[in-house]
């Protein structure tokens, strides 16, 4: 169930587990009417429900705030790489000309590496064509600094380089980060074991109807839906706005022009 998690579309998660949980109830009614004599439960749903609700809340929380991380990063690396730039401008004209093209290209790779790939990057590989780029840059750094370039100048271009690495390995570190598999997994069944708790316990006293537990399902899958979607910042319908880098590109390509 872990991997299909992964590979499925958040909407298709949240359908599935609503139709799962109305056949949960259903088969909890249905066990409940065949017992001659069932004993009172209407104390452990209302547990099952707190408990589930709890669930939701917990893995909520996380999701969002891995959101806000993911979306900070990508501003605070436009940061970076426009500081660079800016820094980039003060040396002379050769290694200024060279190394003005290669944060251009860095910058559109980094799109092209968080546009791209599977929903979920627990596994992802690291961006090995922007690395690359980053190691020409320090190349042109470290052999500025063995010539008459002003201490000064390299010393801000170095500043500029380690802010954009930095920059850059946590935005991946924290892109590899997602809500762990076995929690999805027992907040699923979770939902399905509530469900059939409380078709098993409306069927005998009839204390809630069968349109009410579809409403109470909906709810259920669709918070689910939007904790997964949230945990997956390029897919899905609340994704992590890529605009500071957009915007960044755009200006880079301005002045090559």
């Amino acid at each position: 169930m872990n991997s299909l998690f992964d590979s499925l579309p958040t909407w298709a998660i949240g359908l599935g587990l609503f139709l799962a949980c109305c056949l949960a109830s259903e088969l909890g009614g249905l066990r409940r009417r065949r017992l001659p004599s069932p004993g009172e439960t209407i104390y452990a749903t209302s547990a099952a429900v707190s408990l589930l609700a709890l669930m939701i809340g917990f893995t909520f929380s996380v999701a969002l705030n891995r959101y806000e991380a993911r979306r900070e990063l990508v501003v605070e690396e436009a940061a970076a790489l426009t500081s660079l730039w800016e820094r980039v401008q003060f040396q002379p004209a050769a290694e200024r000309a060279a190394m003005s093209a290669i944060v251009r290209d860095y910058t559109d790779q980094r799109l092209r590496y968080f546009q791209q790939g599977t929903p979920t990057d627990r596994r992802r590989a690291a961006d090995h064509a922007a690395n690359a780029l980053q190691e020409r840059l320090w190349t042109t750094a470290r052999q500025l600094s063995a010539g008459p370039n002003p201490p000064l100048v390299t010393r801000m271009l170095v500043e500029g380089l380690t802010r954009v690495d930095d920059a850059s390995w946590r935005r991946e570190s924290i892109g590899r980060e997602h809500i762990p598999l076995l929690v999805i997994d027992l907040l699923a069944l979770f939902a399905i074991v509530t469900a059939a708790s409380l078709g098993y316990t409306g069927a005998a006293h009839r204390l809630v109807s069968r349109r009410t537990n579809i409403a109470f399902f909906l709810l259920v899958a669709s918070s689910i839906f939007l904790v997964l979607d949230l945990d997956r910042p390029r897919t899905g319908v609340v994704l992590v706005s890529q605009q500071p880098m957009l915007e960044l590109q755009a200006r880079l390509a301005a002045i090559a022009l």
